[in-house]
């Protein structure tokens, strides 16, 4: 990735990841030719590969912006988030699920999926380098409550056996899940159904 110093230049780029994100979550990264987002960016051929060597690194480059946009809008939406006391570590993960719930809620008219989600689908069984960044991205969301599923079980129940790393793969699953399914029914609430449930069921796991 080329360093970028004019304002012009970022902001071309920045075009080409939107438009390249948005058509990899509509068509999928194979279905998406660089001609296509070329056109959609408004941008030049010259301009594309000035910043791009081809689709495999704007692809990596996507999915990295992917994630530093969803954790910064994550972080914003649980700080104003109206919570407990803070003592119960248990309710971090809850308001981060909160916090999860009403970003998705935002997005409920955008077309496509979770681009994390539909990359997966299409390139773990196909491209080693994507399958190991994605799953970077799963244990990333993961290690977003493993901590505060620690510090929960520890105030809880010190000696229970809990495996905290495949519970906050656990609730992972059920994010990534929930998103399908309420795309799938067309159902907007089934999501803050689906996580009143989790909650239910981590509770249960780590309070006894």
């Amino acid at each position: 990735m080329r360093t970028l110093k004019q304002p012009r230049a970022i902001e071309t780029r920045d075009r080409i990841l939107r438009e390249a994100a948005r058509l990899f979550a509509i068509k999928g990264f194979h279905d998406t030719k660089v001609d296509q987002i070329i056109k959609a960016a408004e941008v030049t051929s010259g301009a594309f590969f000035h910043h791009f060597q081809g689709k495999e690194e704007l692809g990596f480059a996507v999915i990295d912006r992917h994630m530093e946009d969803r954790r910064e809008k994550l972080d914003r939406i649980e700080d104003r988030l109206s919570g407990g006391s803070g003592d119960d570590p248990l309710e971090h993960v809850f308001r981060r699920l909160d916090a999860v719930c009403e970003m998705v809620a935002g997005r409920r008219k955008r077309k496509g999926g979770c681009i994390i989600g539909n990359l997966s689908t299409t390139l773990s069984d196909t491209h080693p380098a994507f399958r190991e960044r994605l799953a970077k991205c799963f244990d990333e969301m993961a290690l977003e409550f493993q901590p505060h599923l620690e510090a929960a079980v520890q105030a809880h129940h010190p000696t229970r056996d809990v495996d905290v790393r495949q519970l906050a793969r656990y609730i992972v699953s059920v994010i990534e899940g929930a998103i399908m399914l309420s795309r799938t029914h067309g159902e907007s609430d089934l999501v803050h159904g689906q996580f009143r449930m989790l909650k239910e069921y981590l509770k249960q796991s780590v309070e006894g």
